[in-house]
């Protein structure tokens, strides 16, 4: 199979039980993921397979974006959890090396499993000087200058944002306006990139975020996804990270 075969398969295999997944993964290859943290690829995969048999766990693909240097692919989880069944979406960001998955970061809110978020340090060096490709790169700096309006401008007129929760806060038209309006009414969320995947349809990047309006946060590791749309404005963006928005957010 491909890496990007591999990525795409790897969680419905953990999930049928499957322990030859290992054999994607490179000789030196580790996986970073919001339970484990850093791991090697037989421990990550031991510990995953026996989480998501406990919790009754199917897979839904959202997206693979893949590039030259990365692959990464989107999946939704359905968990069962003290009787009902919770939803966890979850980014796979593959680094590649001679046909293998060299590191494979994970991306995904805690809140869903436990009600709290969870801190994420940084993963990597946050100082990349590559700014995305349009319209990603305005939205970007849309949102380090708190700039509500233009944010939500850049959108199809029915695009969407989801935030990490799950498909239950997804916003679209009028209902995303009044989200970027509240999430940016205390001032700029500031995102540093460390990578930028862009397959010409979809951005993503990896981001440490540390302020929010005047709030100074934990640094956090976190990733996003954009895709554009027939116009070449957003058709969707989707969020995965753990944040825990500023206490006066929630006034």
């Amino acid at each position: 199979m491909t890496v990007a075969e591999d990525v795409r398969y790897l969680y419905p295999a953990m999930i049928q039980g499957d322990a030859g997944v290992v054999g994607a993964f490179g000789a030196r290859a580790t996986v970073d993921s919001p339970l484990g943290r850093k791991q090697e690829p037989p421990e990550f995969v031991a510990e995953t397979r026996a989480w998501l048999e406990r919790h009754d766990a199917a897979s839904e693909e959202i997206r693979t974006t893949e590039t030259d240097e990365r692959v990464v692919h989107e999946l939704s989880l359905r968990l069962a959890f003290e009787g009902e069944t919770r939803e966890l979406p979850i980014m796979l960001i593959a680094d590649k090396e001679d046909e293998c998955i060299r590191d494979l970061r994970i991306y995904h809110s805690t809140w869903p499993l436990t009600g709290s978020h969870s801190v994420r340090p940084p993963l990597m060096d946050y100082t990349t000087g590559e700014r995305p490709a349009e319209p990603v790169g305005t939205y970007h700096a849309a949102l380090a200058a708190g700039d509500a309006e233009l944010a939500d401008s850049l959108f199809e007129p029915e695009g969407s944002v989801r935030e990490p929760a799950g498909s239950a806060y997804a916003h679209a038209g009028a209902e995303r306006t009044q989200w970027y309006r509240s999430i940016l009414r205390l001032g700029p969320i500031v995102l540093h990139l460390g990578t930028i995947t862009d397959d010409g349809e979809t951005v993503v990047y990896e981001f440490m975020v540390d302020r929010w309006g005047a709030t100074q946060l934990p640094q956090q590791a976190g990733a996003a996804a954009y895709t554009r749309g027939p116009s070449g404005k957003l058709a969707s963006a989707r969020i995965y990270d753990d944040v825990d928005p500023p206490a006066e957010l929630m006034e």
